[in-house]
């Protein structure tokens, strides 16, 4: 179903099926008495914002590789992509796609001239451009699922370095990996510490904080079709398990939020549970300001599906 060529693997195991490689993923599916919305058995699980045919179809089409050029690099990383005839398209002055498995470490050096981020990835702080925010001169920022820094360094860029930064995962060893992303980024100016936002507070900072961003930990759906092998192991339940999870995790940090402070709150999630349901329940108990809700839908652009909502304290 993924293949349009003949492979000698298939013309061993099923010849049948080999001869008819290159016909229509449609014709395809008629072949094997089945249809795109079998690949996905939990569409009432789904956002009514997600179209399931196309999702499910999107897992037949490995997506493409994406790179965020950082600040003032733009010529020297067109160039030497050039120079190493790597195949890319511009998307954006900034964003990049690139077949998977392109060898761009070879050729670049990673965080310090561009980062390895998907092409919705790197749009879920687009409310802050679009609506112009005024943000203070040394706005601080505590990212509290940084995992390895990401959207930390996505958001360092927009703005301009001048953020104060506090980044926290429940993972030590993520952190190492944020510390040596963060040096080749040369972001200098920032706290990293350890804490599980699910049971123990002891380790935030007393303070409170411009911008909290919660990226939060979530089924991953809207990342399947790079990992389709998910959809085998996966297991309905585990979607309820993930709400619970990230509403205890951005409870512990809405408090830390300043008055007008932004809170962004993201998933890589397609399922309404872990979104809107997530957003309605902290919008009711913290009394806040819902601003933006949107999914990012990456299923037509070979990309990541992303949900991002923004509320002001």
């Amino acid at each position: 179903m993924c293949n349009a060529e003949s492979n000698e693997l298939l013309a061993a195991l099923a010849p049948e099926l080999n001869e008819k490689i290159d016909w229509p993923t449609e014709k395809k599916f008629a072949v094997l008495k089945t249809a795109a919305p079998d690949m996905l058995p939990f569409t009432e699980e789904l956002s009514d914002e997600i179209d399931s045919e196309k999702f499910a179809l999107s897992f037949l089409i490995q997506p493409l590789l994406f790179l965020r050029i950082r600040p003032g690099k733009s010529e020297s990383v067109i160039e030497k992509l050039n120079e190493a005839k790597l195949p890319f398209e511009k998307i954006t002055n900034s964003c990049i796609a690139l077949p998977q498995g392109s060898k761009t470490d070879e050729v670049l050096v990673l965080n310090r001239e561009a980062v390895v981020q998907d092409r919705n990835s790197q749009q879920v702080f687009s409310y802050l451009k679009k609506e112009n925010i005024p943000l203070p001169k040394n706005v601080r920022v505590w990212d509290c699922c940084a995992a390895s820094g990401g959207k930390s360094i996505l958001l360092y860029d927009m703005l301009h370095g001048i953020a104060d930064l506090q980044v926290s995962d429940v993972r030590a060893n993520i952190l190492n990996n944020l510390r040596s992303r963060f040096k080749d980024a040369g972001i200098k100016k920032y706290h990293a510490f350890t804490a599980d936002l699910t049971s123990d507070f002891s380790l935030v900072p007393p303070e409170k904080f411009d911008l909290i961003i919660c990226d939060a930990p979530c089924t991953g759906s809207g990342t399947w079709a790079r990992t389709s092998e998910q959809l085998s192991f996966f297991n309905k339940k585990s979607i309820d398990d993930y709400a619970e999870m990230q509403k205890k995790i951005a409870s512990a940090a809405l408090p830390y939020l300043k008055e007008s402070g932004l809170f962004f709150y993201i998933t890589c999630s397609v399922f309404k549970k872990e979104n809107e349901e997530v957003t309605q329940y902290l919008k009711e108990k913290f009394h806040l300001q819902l601003l933006q809700m949107e999914y990012l839908k990456g299923y037509d652009k070979r990309a990541d599906t992303m949900f991002v909502s923004v509320f002001k304290n």
